[in-house]
């Protein structure tokens, strides 16, 4: 690995830990976290990060990751040295040994002993201890990963077993978040089918006329895929545009009985797996038999929910996996090859991997969307983000930029090569503020909150952003600037509402608080909030932190009353439900705030049979469904497709020459009673007739 701008990433790595530090109200240790969680997440280390620091004599812990089966957990413990000079950076083994045994001490008195007990009641840490003393049966892993701004002498992987659990040593320091923050890439799998697991896989090939891409068709044993998975885990699957649903959908719980009970009939019954990678070694030619030998970047686009089924039966079940064989649709896309719909900066794997993750994937209904952002309109959002200029806050002339970061890395990036000289990086940093960029991640949780699903957004970064993505990709605006500047005041809400909540220190789910206090805020002023004014003045109005301010310790103590882990009940839909049932807090009237006067309070909630459904449609002013319509537009919910239902009801109504179709008005119900039910939606008058 080469150093060369090393000195320059550290300096710029400790200024956005102090600046957040600051910013925030926060310990530089645990902005330490949040900053290097960002790289963890977008490298597949961990699905999300929950902080939970905890020091205690012998242990320590920052932060965790666990799967939703709640049998792989990742455990982020730091080594924060506070240092720009690279001579004073260096991390021992000592020191590491050190470090990874107080982890595990910890991990060790959970499994063993009720240590939570010792553990204030109030710290997430109590709820980590009690979530693994409950989960201890079913654990089956345990990865335990070294977070430190120092600079770490290369070892070889290490693991050993507790009480038949697998424990996993991790490491990243500084030089490996320079690496990959750099090339904006994860490490590449590369598989060696011969020397690591004994034997090639045969194939038969075929490349299609245009050479665009070619592909082998084999079968894989299910016992090596389980190996596969056991050892990469989601890393798989980051092409993918699922995560293991865990067996509750009724498509694993098929699959994993099949495992079981009828282990010859899986690849009967299985559609198998779809996998893209960047380069393929094979042995013989195309005259005789084919093996491959190596593959470069194993990518599984399809078969995710096969894959961890696999390991899952394997791991926790200890099927026989003998007997089962996997088909498998391995594809190497030519990038060489160019084609006329590309961009000029299009690469061909970019644009046809996600067509092929979205087309091939019917097993399960799609949930979670491809987290590399390829995909439009994220391109448009990120060309908008360098291009758009907001209006200077005082009033002035001094304009600036809010800067998408599609790509991990990009902003440090691009100072680096235009900003080479001291005045030049003023230069930069005044046009281009620091807290003026966001990501993908931070994209979805704004979203989401305005949304009224703070429940997805406490799922973790990579699930919430996989479900933002897809209500994205569904919406088909044409006026991407505008969705831009709603984008940006969102982040302002959430930007003011996260720093309002450190400062308050409660003790720890901040992300949880800003998101419910943010959706509950939206919930009851009917989504009235008038975005368009917050990115024109580029600041959030006091009376706006003043109702947010008494909103979150509301949420504070509703989130906390509950005997499930805090974490745990966050991500539930009832804890939001329940939420919105609450008795809200006294606010200021915040009517100048608004888009126009907002509705009485109050959800009205309609029930009518199905035989009813037209007349229930009818019932409704033409006008309150085209309002509905526009009022969905206005606020970027649901897709084109369902506020056109709404518009086109309102004309048909207005015409009068006939009943509208079942069909139509079976969708337009449906839209009416969950934007009453879900967005806290009413039309301005009765609307009815």
């Amino acid at each position: 690995m080469s150093y060369e701008d090393l000195p320059d990433f550290a300096r710029h790595f400790q200024s956005d830990v102090a600046s957040s530090a600051e910013a925030m109200g926060m310990l530089k240790e645990h902005a330490f976290i949040e900053r290097v969680s960002e790289p963890l997440i977008e490298y597949g280390e961990v699905s999300a990060v929950e902080p939970c620091h905890f020091q205690s004599r012998g242990v320590k812990v920052d932060a965790y990751d666990i799967d939703d089966d709640h049998a792989n957990l990742t455990l982020i413990v730091s080594q924060f040295i506070s240092h720009s000079n690279l001579a004073e950076l260096n991390v021992t083994n000592s020191t590491i040994d050190t470090i990874f045994k107080r982890c595990r001490s910890f991990l060790e008195k959970c499994i063993s002993t009720n240590y939570y007990s010792q553990i204030d009641i109030s710290s997430p840490a109590y709820d980590l201890a009690v979530l693994i003393s409950e989960c201890r049966e079913s654990l089956l892993s345990v990865k335990i990963v070294l977070a430190t701004d120092g600079i770490a002498k290369a070892r070889q992987a290490e693991s050993d077993t507790f009480e038949g659990i697998e424990i996993k040593y991790v490491i990243w320091d500084l030089g490996r978040l320079h690496s990959f923050e750099k090339t904006g890439q994860r490490e590449i799998i590369l598989i060696d089918f011969e020397a690591e697991y004994g034997r090639s896989i045969k194939c038969v090939r075929s490349s299609d006329s245009t050479e665009t891409y070619t592909t082998y068709l084999a079968f894989i044993s299910g016992n090596l895929l389980a190996g596969l998975y056991g050892r990469w885990r989601t890393r798989l699957l980051e092409r993918n545009v699922r995560v293991f649903l865990s067996n509750r959908p009724k498509v694993n719980r098929d699959m994993r009985d099949t495992i079981r009970k009828e282990p010859n009939m899986f690849c009967a019954y299985n559609n198998g797996i779809t996998v893209h990678a960047r380069a393929v070694t094979t042995i013989g030619d195309g005259d005789g038999p084919i093996e491959i030998s190596k593959v470069e970047d194993f990518q599984i686009v399809n078969g995710g929910q096969t894959t961890a089924s696999l390991y899952h039966a394997l791991k926790e079940d200890k099927a026989d996996l003998s007997q089962i064989s996997v088909q498998m649709k391995l594809m190497v896309i030519n990038d060489n090859k160019r084609q006329p719909f590309l961009a000029e900066d299009q690469i061909l794997s970019e644009v046809l991997v996600p067509k092929i993750s979205r087309y091939s994937n019917s097993q399960n209904r799609v949930q979670f969307a491809d987290l590399l952002a390829n995909d439009p309109p994220h391109p448009e959002i990120e060309r908008l983000s360098r291009n758009v200029l907001a209006p200077d806050p005082t009033g002035g002339s001094l304009e600036t930029f809010w800067i998408y970061e599609r790509t991990r890395g990009s902003y440090n990036e691009t100072r680096r090569l235009e900003a080479r000289t001291p005045a030049q990086k003023r230069k930069f940093d005044q046009k281009y503020p620091r807290p003026q960029k966001f990501d993908k991640s931070k994209f979805g949780k704004a979203w989401n909150s305005y949304r009224l699903q703070p429940h997805t957004v406490c799922m973790g970064a990579m699930k919430n952003f996989g479900l933002f993505n897809s209500w994205l990709q569904e919406q088909t605006t044409d006026d991407w600037l505008a969705f831009f500047r709603k984008t940006v005041a969102q982040i302002l809400m959430w930007n003011a509402t996260e720093k309002m909540v450190r400062k308050k220190r409660y003790g720890g789910y901040t992300h949880a608080i800003v998101s419910y206090s943010l959706s509950w805020f939206h919930f009851s002023t009917k989504l009235e909030l008038d975005l368009e004014r917050l990115w024109v003045e580029q600041k959030i109005h006091a009376d706006i932190m003043i109702a947010l301010d008494v909103i979150a310790d509301t949420v504070n103590l509703h989130i906390r009353n509950t005997k499930l882990n805090v974490t745990e009940w966050c991500k539930k839909e009832e804890c939001w439900t329940s939420l919105k049932e609450s008795q809200l807090p006294e606010i200021p009237d915040l009517k100048l705030h608004f888009l126009s006067n907002p509705s009485k309070s109050g959800i009205k909630i309609e029930s009518v049979s199905e035989t009813g459904i037209v007349d229930f449609c009818k019932a409704k002013s033409p006008d309150s469904w085209k309002e509905l319509s526009k009022w969905l537009k206005d606020r970027g919910f649901m897709a084109g497709k369902q506020r056109s239902q709404c518009f086109n009801m309102g004309k048909t109504l207005q015409a009068g020459r006939k009943d509208p179709s079942l069909v139509l008005s079976r969708a337009c119900k449906k839209i009416w009673e969950d934007a009453e039910n879900g967005l806290n939606w009413q039309p301005s008058s009765s609307g009815t007739d």
